[in-house]
């Protein structure tokens, strides 16, 4: 029978007073998962975790490189799962199907006593759940910044972060297959090209291929396409992002890259060479990029740096654009 106390109210148990903490830290981690939903969606951000299985395809990931090693990891580099990607939000808090009772009982578990390591894939620099999400949950629920877990890390090509969402894996995809070809990750392994425009890793491999049928023209030996983004990395690659560093040109485009800025260079030198029949200044190119985009500094920058590119070439100031009969 229920002891009672003074006054004949009831007196919980220890066990029942635990249940009922569970029971708020999971109302309130509930209450928290659906707002953030909310917001996502206002935002047209994904608040989901990752599938591991559409991670394995997209980056054609290959077998585990070592046995698993006990750690302890960051809980906000957790950002997938390997089966329970849709019970859970990015942030690892329940959703509506999640059933209350086994979250509660892991809760109140973990209150006394240590919880065994949950189980994780690693990618990267994130991982991904093969068992113990709701240990993760709770863990994420009550502040925890860290979770014992043995790691079993699975290599890639690409580089994975806590922000990347699934919409990302399509460009993670396309970097990959672009190093798989070029094999410019093992030549220089510090190397990072990402571009934030789908298709643009084709542009690219368009580019060394382009380099590659030159340089055989120049030599007896055709070059292997490694040996071409070797060279026209080194040659023709950094050479620009070194100026786009040098005058932080990144500060006129928030959310792109280097190697966007690349393309959009080459872009608009081709197009202009089509334009005029004659070799497009990298002035006049990406000075034609600046007029679209209403970036004046854009074109005192290109002029700085068509100077130090090629310093003994005069660069006369750009004539008017004649009119096309595109102009009407």
């Amino acid at each position: 029978m229920r002891p009672l106390a003074a006054g004949n109210s009831v007196v919980s148990t220890p066990n029942e007073i635990a249940e009922q903490a569970s029971q708020r830290t999971f109302n309130v981690a509930r209450r928290r998962a659906f707002v953030q939903t909310v917001l996502a969606e206002l935002s047209g951000r994904s608040d989901d975790l990752l599938c591991f299985d559409d991670v394995q395809e997209q980056l054609r990931l290959s077998e585990p490189i070592q046995d698993a090693t006990l750690e302890e990891i960051p809980i906000d580099k957790i950002v997938g799962s390997v089966g329970r990607y849709r019970d859970f939000n990015r942030a690892f808090l329940p959703r509506g199907q999640i059933d209350p009772q086994r979250w509660v009982r892991i809760d109140r578990l973990r209150r006394q006593a240590k919880l065994p390591p949950i189980a994780v894939l690693k990618i990267s620099d994130v991982y991904f759940v093969q068992d113990g999400n709701h240990r993760v949950s709770v863990a994420r629920a009550r502040g925890d910044k860290t979770i014992r877990a043995r790691v079993v890390e699975i290599p890639v090509r690409v580089p994975l972060g806590p922000a990347t969402s699934a919409d990302d894996l399509i460009l993670k995809a396309g970097y990959a297959e672009f190093l798989e070809k070029t094999s410019l990750d093992r030549s220089f392994p510090d190397q990072r090209i990402e571009l934030t425009r789908p298709g643009g890793y084709h542009s690219l491999l368009q580019h060394v291929e382009v380099h590659q049928f030159y340089m055989g023209l120049r030599s007896r030996h055709y070059p292997t396409l490694a040996e071409a983004a070797t060279n026209w990395y080194q040659n023709v690659y950094l050479p620009v992002v070194e100026q786009i560093r040098q005058f932080d040109i990144l500060r006129q485009f928030p959310g792109r890259t280097e190697a966007d800025l690349y393309l959009w260079i080459a872009e608009n030198r081709a197009r202009l060479q089509i334009s005029y029949g004659a070799p497009a200044k990298m002035q006049e190119a990406v000075g034609d990029f600046a007029e679209e985009h209403y970036i004046p500094a854009l074109r005192r920058w290109i002029r700085r740096l068509h100077h130090r590119l090629f310093p003994k070439r005069l660069l006369p100031e750009p004539e008017p654009r004649p009119r096309s009969p595109l102009d009407g």
